[in-house]
């Protein structure tokens, strides 16, 4: 059954400050980790730690699994080490590997001792690999068989395995005694030959492989030219290390892919889910390419000036040198948000109804750099161009105020195209820039009539 996020994040709400732990659990008994999780992404920080702290340690664990990595990031240093061992012992590899950012080396060490000797030396064998390589996330928890097994004991050993020895098999590797990958044949390939059948016999020989040092991005890339499930990894001696996964390979594609998207909509940083990222981390995200842009409008600016200088006979206003700064400054900004809030559209982070929750995240955000870019436009004005005080206070005041607008209509205009069924994509990009740039005129000649005339 569908839950109604409203009324579960009232729910999780209350829970979060009730200090009966039966009660806590009994409330949230039956309930899947991933839906505990959705509901944790609207919570403060102190709420959702307040409610994991009441938990049992692996129901934490699983809950901390579904949620976003930079939400967290956020509970693991405040959480006992008996939960951190259950979360860790149950993460996949590539990303216990990044839970010793978030901790103390010693207490990271700490909790090597207490999970399961052999994950722990998984974890310290990925750790060797460069970050970013494929040998960091790769697994080895594949299938593999001997050049002489028959497909009679091959199927026999995978009906006996337990459950979750192996990540996949699909695919089964043949290696031979010194680790070297001699080839490679599907499961289906197994149970359609004879029982008697060998493994040199049905594997294919030709094989593409990745080094454990490959660029995960471009190990990706390739498992999805090629259509694999899996893509084996190998040393530099050609011996088998583990395999790069398809579902792994999707995610850093779809990292990739939106990272790329939020650079074009000139958004820094990590592809982190929307409501797992502060106001400050939208700020630091957002404010260095606005910085940069707003910087590079000034050369439109001196040439108006050049010219406005030059020949009084064209007419140009001193009030107009700043008008490229004030539109690019709102054009950049709605570029910004509306880029960001589609992605959280169509990734389903955020929904129609959670308006207010990205109003409440962008007015702040859109504030702060606001007020950084008014800061350098006045200075820009009064120091640079020596355009006078009032002048400057008018450029210092309409920047905050066009930047606000601008992430107002730009975080609105994709959810009001998807409440209405119109992909947030298509209508948000082309309407965003020219809206904003008019009703930034607006903005910016209302401030200047006003602090100029006092009218």
């Amino acid at each position: 059954m569908k839950l109604d996020v409203k009324t579960f994040l009232d729910r999780l709400r209350s829970l979060s400050r009730v200090e009966n732990r039966d009660v806590v659990r009994s409330e949230l008994e039956g309930l899947l980790p991933a839906d505990i999780a959705q509901g944790f992404e609207r919570l403060s920080t102190s709420e959702g730690l307040n409610i994991l702290r009441q938990l049992d340690d692996e129901t934490a664990a699983q809950v901390l699994i579904e949620l976003p990595t930079e939400l967290a990031r956020r509970y693991v240093a405040e959480l006992p080490d008996t939960t951190l061992a259950f979360y860790l012992d149950i993460l996949p590899m590539d990303d216990a590997l990044e839970l010793q950012e978030e901790l103390e080396p010693d207490r990271f060490e700490a909790l090597l001792e207490v999970i399961p000797r052999e994950d722990a030396l998984e974890i310290r064998r990925l750790m060797a690999f460069p970050e970013g390589s494929v040998g960091r996330l790769m697994t080895e928890d594949f299938f593999e068989a001997d050049p002489e097994a028959t497909m009679e004991s091959i199927l026999a050993d995978i009906r006996l395995a337990p459950e979750g020895k192996y990540e996949t098999v699909n695919d089964i590797y043949v290696i031979d005694g010194a680790r070297h990958l001699l080839g490679v044949f599907s499961l289906r390939q197994a149970i359609r030959a004879e029982p008697s059948d060998v493994a040199k016999d049905v594997m294919v020989e030709a094989i593409v492989t990745v080094p454990a040092t490959e660029e995960a991005e471009e190990a990706a890339r390739l498992v999805a030219k090629y259509g694999f499930y899996a893509m084996p990894v190998v040393d530099a001696r050609g011996r088998m290390l583990g395999i790069f996964t398809v579902d792994d390979a999707q995610e850093v594609v779809s990292e990739a892919d939106t990272e790329d998207v939020l650079k074009l909509g000139a958004v820094s940083g990590d592809a982190e889910a929307y409501l797992s990222l502060s106001v400050w981390q939208l700020v630091k995200r957002r404010l260095p390419w606005l910085v940069a842009l707003f910087v590079a409008e000034t050369l439109t600016g001196s040439v108006l000036r050049y010219y406005g200088e030059k020949d009084d006979g064209l007419g140009i206003a001193p009030l107009t040198f700043f008008i490229p700064l004030i539109i690019g400054a709102g054009g950049n900004c709605g570029s910004q948000v509306t880029t960001t809030i589609t992605r959280a559209l169509a990734l389903g982070e955020v929904g129609t109804s959670d308006w207010l929750v990205v109003v409440r995240r962008e007015l702040p955000t859109a504030l702060i750099i606001g007020l950084c870019l008014g800061t350098i436009g006045f200075l820009r004005a009064y120091f640079g161009w020596h355009s006078g005080l009032p002048l400057s206070m008018v450029v210092a005041g309409a920047l905050p105020a066009v930047v606000l607008w601008a992430a107002t209509v730009g975080s609105m205009l994709p959810i009001g195209a998807k409440r209405i069924g119109v992909d947030p994509a298509v209508m948000s990009a082309p309407f965003i820039t020219t809206f904003v740039d008019a009703t930034g005129l607006i903005i910016y000649f209302e401030i200047a009539r006003r602090v100029l005339t006092g009218v």
